[in-house]
């Protein structure tokens, strides 16, 4: 169950979104919503006033606005001073946060793969669920929606916590393994195999298993995604290796940068 949402904001567009698509989850599970501001502290140790002065007032506009248009939502908001991550993480342990929302805008060219966005730093440093939202929700309809995965015994943990948030909303789930020319692959009909016991955990909700061929991971998620109209993405975050991520890109962090469908990234401390 789902008693409380984080969602950062630097009071953008995409922060926007993804505020108010937090605020109909919420209203879902009759959760409440932290929302929080962090300001960088410079080297010197202190946020000028001229900054300070700036944040909280569009801090009060904020929370007003969000009461005004959810009133049946409660929303918690505070500002704060740090490393979004750190600060992130200690408010994940601090109040028992379930599920985090984000808006993210992407990255390209060499900031995908070195310096990343801060969504992309969160996805990769805070273990838990996070939905990254690109594009306003105006409706909260997940009527289809797609697990992406390699389907190893690991990564059923991952599944039923997704399964879980999005049984819900009663939608279909279209479970994905992306087929590439890796010679890392397995077969088509040990792939088969191992989806057909992932089949078997969807009940009550219909579950449909599908092999898709394509380039990269990344790309052939977003192709299928599109193909059958799926509302939302989700994939397992959990069993991460640096070394791979930095050798072969990371397939979340790659899709929440290219995907404009939300991306639900399923993460969580064993």
């Amino acid at each position: 169950m789902i008693r409380t949402i984080l969602v950062p904001t630097d009071f953008s567009e995409c922060a926007g979104y993804a505020l108010d698509a937090a605020a109909q989850f919420a209203r879902h599970f009759s959760a409440t919503v932290r929302v929080i501001h962090c300001s960088r502290v410079p080297d010197h140790g202190q946020l000028g006033d001229a900054q300070e002065s700036r944040v909280a007032p569009a801090m009060e506009l904020l929370a007003a606005d969000l009461r005004n248009r959810f009133p049946d939502v409660p929303f918690v908001c505070d500002t704060c001073e740090g490393r979004l991550v750190d600060v992130i993480r200690d408010y994940v342990v601090q109040y028992g946060v379930d599920l985090l929302f984000m808006g993210s805008h992407g990255a390209s060219g060499k900031s995908e793969y070195f310096i990343g966005s801060n969504t992309q730093k969160v996805v990769r440093c805070v273990h838990r669920p996070v939905l990254v939202v690109k594009e306003p929700m105006p409706e909260l309809v997940l009527d289809k929606v797609v697990f992406a995965s390699d389907f190893t015994a690991e990564e059923e943990g991952a599944f039923l916590r997704f399964k879980e948030i999005v049984k819900h909303f009663v939608p279909e789930i279209h479970l994905l393994m992306v087929r590439t020319s890796s010679l890392f692959e397995v077969s088509p009909a040990r792939g088969k195999e191992a989806m057909t016991h992932f089949l078997n955990l969807c009940p009550p909700l219909k579950g449909f298993v599908h092999q898709y061929q394509d380039f990269n991971v990344d790309q052939g998620i977003r192709s299928f995604a599109r193909a059958i109209g799926a509302s939302l993405v989700g994939i397992s975050n959990h069993q991460r290796h640096p070394l791979r991520r930095l050798l072969t890109g990371s397939n979340v962090e790659a899709l929440i940068n290219h995907s404009a469908l939300p991306v639900l990234s399923m993460d969580y401390e064993a």
